[in-house]
């Protein structure tokens, strides 16, 4: 017994001194050096911003709080995470959603960072990389047109009709980025391929599920629910592709 406890302290000890052994060259070479095989590479990122509060116990009383949010104007969507939040509303730079902070001054809001990778794509043929970045183009012209229509409308300096009218086109010019990109990979299969297309008819869906029938105010939280839909569901895709 004495006798194979030794060998299995000697067995022990010598994987230690291999991982030693290890980790002495990966500070030889360069401070880093083999490390840097281990490490994964920095993902590029593109950054928005969500204006939020939080603090609520259950989804009951998150829900009730989201309903006079949206009353108001507000996304009013409840968010269930490590905690539960309400987001307001979704903003392109700190500074915008900082401003708006500001003005409600309400000490109970503050800005939740959205991190949202950009996708190298290098499980890509070369000849379909283009194809796949002009359908991804599909968030900024989405996000863009969504954040300017609630924005106008709040400031009223759009009608609703016209604002239904640039939803309308939103819409059209989503489907013919899914109508193109569809006929471009045709041919090619993938799951990377598969969760583009179901982005594309996802975008359309939230476009399409914005009510423009309602009160200004209503028209607003809308707009603003299913922008922060937009940017959830392409965070999600860009983790996975």
């Amino acid at each position: 017994m004495r006798k194979m406890a030794k060998e299995n302290i000697i067995v022990v000890c010598t994987i230690v001194l291999c991982i030693m052994f290890t980790l002495a060259l990966c500070v030889t070479f360069s401070g880093d050096g083999l490390l840097k095989v281990f490490a994964k590479s920095e993902v590029e990122k593109e950054c928005v911003y969500m204006i939020a509060c939080g603090g609520y116990s259950d989804m009951t009383m998150a829900r009730q709080s989201a309903s006079l949010i949206k009353s108001k104007g507000g996304a009013g969507y409840v968010l269930k995470g490590d905690e539960i939040e309400i987001i307001y509303a979704v903003y392109k730079s700190e500074e915008g959603a900082q401003g708006v902070v500001d003005l409600l001054g309400d000490k109970g809001l503050y800005i939740k960072q959205v991190e949202i990778e950009k996708g190298d794509f290098d499980w890509c043929k070369e000849d379909m990389k283009e194809c796949v970045v002009d359908a991804l183009g599909y968030f900024d012209i989405a996000f863009d047109k969504m954040y300017d229509v609630a924005n106008a409308l709040n400031e009223d300096s759009i009608e609703i009709d016209e604002a239904k009218t640039q939803i309308d086109v939103l819409y059209a010019q989503i489907e013919d980025i899914k109508c193109k990109f569809y006929q471009d990979v045709q041919d090619c299969e993938g799951e990377q391929i598969t969760q583009i297309k179901l982005a594309l008819i996802t975008a359309l869906a939230l476009v399409d599920g914005i009510d423009m029938e309602l009160s200004r105010a209503l028209c607003i939280a809308e707009v603003r629910y299913e922008l922060v839909q937009l940017v959830l569901c392409r965070q999600a895709l860009m983790r996975n592709i």
